[in-house]
């Protein structure tokens, strides 16, 4: 996929398509929904374009064009039988287009119907929708846990729909006092799982009705876009590789090993944090601490180990200074931390806010 993504479902209904398109731009997104005889007005905007179900003939004649992102090729598909048709349609736009991804959207549902899935169609981009304001957030580390793990296998990125709004009844419409803090939990807790497309369902509660004019979880939404456009050339260069939660530990998700190199203790008064693991194609580490409490700021204190204890219990373990680095959201820098970065450092992470880290390392 190359770039970090952040994707809305739907557009504003406004006819004019370049406000549309300055509307969208102006709230963060980078790839919107798009008709395919209209993408030289994304060219103007710096957005790219998410052409739904397209003809061969189409994909033929705009293949070649700069604003294309790729080609929507539906939602949900069910029940299994359905998988051998996707195939079919990824495989025809491949041969049409072999430069643009194909993307479709998957059920929540894991096991032996995403294995399937998987094996019969070998999607470009793993993509799935599970709400946790919406369904309850009891599932919501398991599924992120079980996708993780298949777009891993497969060798393919993963996508996430995450609702526009925190409102459970009243149509979704209702502007709750902690929507801004869900929201940003939903995203960060994403992003320490390795996930590179962020898709935000829909624009219809993210745009005032009939106009480009964002709503209050519109404007959430945009500050939380601002931030991802920083983070994501960073993030989008990075391979996941391991994901721990601190105590108490939600369903399905697990503790770092007690001879693993990094350790987190967070100190707060409800839910603890998780513990993305990544590295860049240099072998640098890289680490994206998310806290799991939308409502309060946690205090993590960070615990550096030498990387070879625990290897065999006949193996000295290898001394190893550290170089930690933070990244600044609002300048797109690293920052060194200084404090005891040989040992170990402690930092504060707001509510349902993250904290990326850069960790060198050289053996002492």
């Amino acid at each position: 996929m190359g770039d970090f993504v952040i994707y809305l479902w739907g557009t504003p209904a406004v006819a004019d398509l370049g406000r549309k398109a300055q509307a969208l731009a102006a709230a963060g997104f980078t790839v919107v929904d798009w008709e395919p005889d209209a993408l030289d007005v994304l060219s103007r905007h710096g957005l790219r374009g998410m052409v739904h179900k397209p003809a061969l003939e189409t994909v033929r004649q705009i293949a070649g064009h700069p604003a294309l992102w790729g080609y929507h090729c539906g939602d949900e598909p069910y029940p299994e039988e359905a998988f051998a048709a996707v195939a079919a349609q990824f495989d025809q736009i491949r041969q049409a287009d072999p430069e643009h991804p194909t993307f479709l959207n998957m059920l929540s549902t894991a096991g032996h119907f995403l294995r399937t899935y998987m094996e019969v169609t070998r999607p470009d981009i793993l993509s799935f929708d599970f709400y946790q304001w919406w369904w309850g957030s009891d599932r919501y580390f398991e599924k992120l846990e079980q996708f993780r793990e298949a777009a891993l296998a497969a060798g393919v990125p993963l996508g996430n729909c995450l609702e526009t709004n925190a409102d459970p009844y009243h149509g979704h419409r209702q502007y709750l006092d902690d929507n801004a803090a869900k929201l940003r939990q939903s995203v960060y807790t994403n992003l320490a799982y390795g996930v590179t497309m962020i898709e935000w369902f829909n624009s219809g509660l993210v745009f005032e009705e009939g106009a480009g004019e964002l709503t209050p979880s519109g404007r959430d939404i945009a500050t939380l876009n601002g931030e991802l456009r920083q983070l994501g050339p960073v993030l989008a260069g990075l391979q996941s590789r391991d994901v721990y939660h601190t105590a108490p530990l939600p369903k399905g998700t697990r503790e770092a090993p007690t001879e693993y190199w990094v350790h987190l203790l967070a100190d707060g008064p409800g839910p603890g944090v998780v513990q993305g693991m990544f590295q860049d194609g240099e072998g640098v580490d890289y680490m994206l601490v998310a806290n799991r409490d939308y409502r309060h700021a946690q205090s993590v204190a960070v615990r550096l180990q030498s990387k070879w204890l625990g290897i065999a219990p006949w193996h000295e373990p290898r001394k190893f200074s550290y170089h930690v680095e933070q990244f600044r959201r609002d300048t797109g820098e690293w920052v060194l931390i200084d404090s005891s970065s040989f040992v170990g450092f402690t930092f504060v992470v707001g509510a349902g806010d993250g904290e990326l880290f850069r960790i060198g390392t050289a053996v002492g």
